[in-house]
């Protein structure tokens, strides 16, 4: 199997994170790809378990027999979050897929010429300010303000995302993946960016602001340094998440250059209506497991 870059719910990095918090978790190999399965147990249902943006596949063919060889080794419900490139996935489709901004790093000098014209004069007008970014491994007292303008922004704006024990959790089991970007004005931070880096692969987790940083374009010149230090670190692939969900954030991550990538949707397997499971395809699988 050659090397494929993987999403953060399929890396080595949230495996990790996920053993650390005692979580259960599963990965199935072989020379068609990889897969990482997350198992829970639900009071009447039993055991549960998900496939989140996989398995990553180096022939999208191969995914309806790479998940009928996870059914016939995993009882119980199975909800598979396909990825974008999934061809003939089966199963009952439960939700369309989400639409996410995702960027490929390239030379500076290119990535500049690709942002729109407004996103460009809006970093323009930042790197003219006094603003000054650092780059930091996210630690839980240095950066408590961050983690709890990330909490209160949760509940006031009505979205759910990984709480900071999860955050925190990752940067302990991958040591210096977790960079927060902060943007400060004469030493006071007025903007913030979470970045969780994973193998050749990152993803933007989280970001807050404060109306001094909206007025000076904050986020766009610290999503820009991202981008380049990323580029730099060799990171091939930068993953902004979902862009679907409101037109503003739709035009600031597409305006960062980002085009669209829809994933293939949720899908249920379960004994009660599926057809049996195919034999396992390839004689060279290896599983293992992670947790309890």
């Amino acid at each position: 199997m050659r090397d494929l870059a993987l999403p953060l719910t399929q890396s080595e990095a949230f495996e990790r994170t996920c053993s650390k918090l005692g979580l259960t978790t599963t990965r199935i190999s072989n020379r068609d790809g990889t897969c990482l399965i997350q198992t829970r147990k639900l009071p009447l249902i039993g055991a549960f378990h998900l496939i989140s943006r996989g398995p990553v596949l180096s022939d999208p063919a191969d995914f309806k027999p790479f998940v009928q060889q996870v059914r016939r080794d995993f009882k119980g419900p199975l909800v598979v979050n396909a990825p974008a490139d999934a061809v003939r996935t089966g199963g009952l489709k439960l939700a369309r897929g989400a639409e996410l901004a995702i960027t490929d790093l390239i030379h500076p000098s290119e990535m500049r010429a690709r942002l729109h014209q407004k996103w460009r004069n809006q970093l323009k007008k930042a790197e003219a300010t006094q603003l000054v970014v650092t780059d930091q491994p996210l630690d839980a007292d240095r950066h408590k303000w961050f983690l709890d303008a990330e909490a209160a922004q949760q509940t006031s704006q009505g979205y759910k995302s990984y709480p900071g024990p999860f955050l925190l959790a990752y940067a302990a089991a991958n040591k210096g993946q977790a960079r927060l970007y902060t943007a400060s004005l004469a030493g006071r931070p007025i903007a913030a960016m979470l970045v969780l880096k994973h193998g050749s692969m990152a993803t933007y987790q989280a970001g807050v602001t404060t109306p001094e940083g909206r007025a000076h374009c904050a986020h766009n010149l610290i999503l820009w340094q991202i981008m380049c230090d990323l580029q730099k670190r060799r990171v091939q692939r930068l993953d902004l998440g979902r862009a679907d969900l409101s037109p503003g954030l739709r035009r600031f991550k597409l305006g960062s250059g980002a085009g669209i990538e829809t994933l293939a949707g949720s899908f249920l397997f379960h004994h009660w209506y599926a057809p049996r499971a195919a034999p396992s395809p390839h004689p060279d699988r290896i599983a293992r497991s992670i947790g309890s």
